[in-house]
């Protein structure tokens, strides 16, 4: 059993326009990924799961301690996503709440 990423990104990814999460938070997941090296688990991940999202693999893999250790190990296990469905985006939840003012 090895690490598992996701092949291809979900349509709410956190490194998207269409995620759900504010950039201030993303910012800060982020900058927790960098300085603690480690990954960024997929919100699509299922049944407890830890499935690394497909965007922060590919720009950003190279940070994490255990995706370099899988790397070497040659366990990285790429796995199609059960759920593709799109969720309300943080720019939409905005928009929403400026046109109620």
């Amino acid at each position: 059993m090895g690490l598992k990423v996701f092949k291809e990104c979900c349509k709410n990814c956190l490194l998207s326009e269409d995620r759900i999460v504010s950039p201030k938070t993303v910012k800060g997941i982020i900058k927790d990924c960098v300085e603690k090296q480690t990954h960024f688990i997929c919100h699509k991940s299922e049944d407890d799961e830890e499935i690394v999202c497909s965007a922060f693999f590919k720009t950003m893999g190279h940070k994490s301690q255990m995706v370099r250790i899988a790397e070497r190990l040659n366990v990285l296990e790429f796995v199609e996503q059960l759920d593709s469905k799109k969720l309300v985006t943080y720019k939409e939840i905005k928009t929403l709440k400026n046109t109620e003012k």
